[in-house]
């Protein structure tokens, strides 16, 4: 028999969870004033270089299986 007992269980509150209120909508913006400020162009990113290899042991390299080599064709006569 264990030594312990399972936690009771929490009572559930029996109200609704009430929602934050909602804030009424914000005045728009006047047409003739930009949303945002005109910032500096942006800098094209360059393509890195080439990237050294790993430091470590090289990844194992597939093994070829070896192929059977040519050979004369014999006929076996009967």
């Amino acid at each position: 028999m264990p030594d312990y007992a399972a936690a009771p269980a929490l009572p559930l509150s029996k109200r609704a969870h009430r929602p934050e209120p909602v804030e009424p909508p914000s005045e728009p913006p006047v047409p003739a004033e930009p949303d945002t400020f005109p910032g500096p162009a942006p800098v094209p990113i360059e393509p890195p270089g080439p990237t050294p290899p790993p430091i470590g042991d090289p990844p194992p390299q597939p093994t070829q299986t070896p192929q059977a080599g040519a050979r004369p064709s014999s006929r076996m006569q009967l």
